[in-house]
């Protein structure tokens, strides 16, 4: 599950990714949006208790992504 989470990550851009940092620092009660990065998604050292729900956050932030990004290639 890690590596999936991983991917979904670095499929982000990085106004997504800004926001999938905010959001697991809120839904985990964390404070270090560095912590989380360099720990969780660069190290792959993300706790199991928190992986499934980790999933579910990046699908809607990558679902959300690929809404705007269609939105913008229509308005052109």
């Amino acid at each position: 599950m890690i590596k999936n989470i991983k991917t979904m990550f670095s499929n982000m851009n990085d106004t997504t990714r800004e926001a999938a940092l905010a959001c697991l620092c809120n839904e985990f009660k964390l404070d270090d949006k560095r912590f989380i990065k360099k720990n969780w998604m660069i190290g792959g050292r993300i706790p199991e208790e928190y992986q499934e729900r980790t999933v579910v956050i990046f699908q809607n932030l990558l679902r959300e992504q690929a809404n705007k990004l269609r939105e913008i290639q229509v308005n052109l």
